[in-house]
């Protein structure tokens, strides 16, 4: 009898002396000494975990919207670039009285050296994104914010090439009386509609801006940067201005698609603590034609 109380005894000692362990380890716990000061957070707040990605990607949907969007670029591409000579007689014909007020003062410009000029930061600010890559939280996502990039060209490709399909309108210089007609009844110079180099520039610079900002959303510098996209916009469509090839309304349109797609791509993906109700998908039109579809979830 003896020798059951003492082992009685023992394993009660022992316990005790795991309790007052456990305790002198959750006293030394920040969440447990806020729990005790009376704080509502809650523990699952408290518990420290690994940090939630900024972008989500559903691949299953943003590849085939990029394989459709580059391929109905690039079918557009081969159409509106080989588009045949106006006939002189339309050109003859051309009155710029006929042009809304907004846009006609445009035609007193051309400038082929501005012309040539602006395709240099055109075709170098494609890659201009990649210097994000510098930051060591970005470049951790390189992989998901280069799938966004071509994403956010894909929209801006379909809907430039769209338009330039569908819409003949005359660059401003071909009302240029003292021009040649061999230059200005070229079929090129029918798409006016909208200014795609504009587009670009907005797309790269914004969607830079935009993934900066997500990245870095309390750094004074994210300004700096939308400041330097919107100037970069504005330089693009002041020499497509000077250069003759597009009307003010085309470079506003050609502004407002590059920075609809450069800032609504990431935010498409952004990571949220509640259901996104709406989404981009590829779509197949009752015409055989390609698209995207918008759904919104009420």
């Amino acid at each position: 009898m003896k020798r059951i109380l003492f082992f009685i005894l023992l394993s009660a000692v022992r316990l005790n002396a795991q309790e007052l362990t456990t305790i002198s380890t959750f006293n030394q716990s920040p969440a447990l000494e806020q729990r005790l000061a009376g704080d509502d957070t809650t523990i699952s707040d408290e518990v420290v975990s690994k940090p939630a990605k900024v972008y989500k990607m559903n691949y299953k949907t943003v590849v085939p919207i990029i394989v459709v969007g580059f391929a109905a670029t690039a079918y557009s591409f081969s159409v509106i670039y080989k588009k045949p000579n106006t006939p002189d007689a339309t050109i003859l014909a051309l009155n710029k009285d006929n042009i809304p007020a907004f846009d006609r003062w445009a035609t007193q410009f051309h400038d082929l050296n501005m012309d040539r000029i602006s395709y240099y930061p055109f075709y170098a600010v494609m890659p201009l994104p990649a210097i994000l890559f510098i930051d060591k939280k970005m470049r951790k996502d390189a992989g998901r914010i280069s799938i966004m990039y071509l994403e956010a060209f894909a929209f801006t490709g379909v809907i430039y090439g769209s338009s330039v399909y569908f819409v003949d309108r005359y660059r401003p210089d071909v009302y240029n009386t003292t021009l040649p007609m061999s230059y200005r009844h070229n079929g090129n110079y029918r798409n006016s509609f909208f200014a795609g180099h504009v587009a670009v520039m907005a797309t790269s610079t914004f969607f830079m801006a935009k993934v900066y900002d997500d990245y870095h959303p309390e750094s004074s510098w994210k300004w700096v940067i939308y400041g330097g996209a919107a100037a970069a916009t504005i330089g693009m469509g002041y020499m497509r201005l000077e250069a003759g090839k597009h009307f003010p309304s085309d470079i506003l349109t050609g502004a407002i698609v590059g920075v609809t797609s450069g800032l609504l791509t990431p935010a498409l993906h952004k990571t949220r603590s509640h259901p996104q109700k709406w989404s981009v998908a590829p779509a197949l039109l009752n015409n055989g034609s390609t698209g995207f579809s918008f759904t919104y979830k009420l």
